[in-house]
């Protein structure tokens, strides 16, 4: 009896270490992969803000720039120096509506000041230009919202953020 007892001991201590070893080894590299649907990594959210920030230096403009993943959610953000305190939330409300709703923000502004004010009781809704979504073929990325200037130049400071978001989706 006392053999059967030992034996089972060794045998259970032998699988624990087994399974102890399995569970404690490192897990192996992953190559890089591309963007998958609904993913927004944080180098491409860098990239949009970089080249936003690069067309807004060159309008001589100081803005806050937002980029969401494609639900919304906020992923990056910079307040560049000189820009209002204000622009920080008018830039991530724009990204997040543009995302959500797969629109530009610009589009339900012409839409408002044509005779539909209907459209700015849409939760979350900005009726501003300035949030541009970004897509790559089929797949939503996200959108990337500017604030802090005046409209035409927050609509191309986040259309060259939205495009880098475009080509590293690709």
């Amino acid at each position: 009896m006392t053999s059967l007892f030992l034996r089972t001991r060794l045998v259970s201590c032998a699988l624990a270490a087994s399974l102890g070893a399995t569970l404690l080894a490192p897990a192996p590299a992953r190559a890089a992969s591309p963007m998958q649907p609904g993913e927004l990594p944080d180098a491409a959210a860098t990239a949009a803000i970089d080249a936003a920030e690069k067309t807004a230096l060159s309008l001589n403009a100081r803005v806050c720039i937002a980029v969401v993943d494609s639900a919304g959610t906020l992923k990056a953000f910079r307040r560049m120096e000189g820009a209002a305190p204000g622009c920080v939330d008018s830039a991530i409300n724009k990204a997040r509506a543009a995302a959500v709703y797969r629109t530009p923000t610009l589009s339900f502004m012409e839409r408002v000041n044509h005779g539909e004010p209907a459209l700015t009781t849409l939760p979350g809704m900005v009726p501003l230009g300035g949030g541009v979504p970004a897509k790559a073929g089929a797949t939503w990325l996200g959108a990337v919202g500017a604030a802090g200037t005046l409209n035409p130049n927050e609509v191309k400071i986040a259309t060259a953020g939205a495009d880098t978001l475009s080509q590293a989706g690709q």
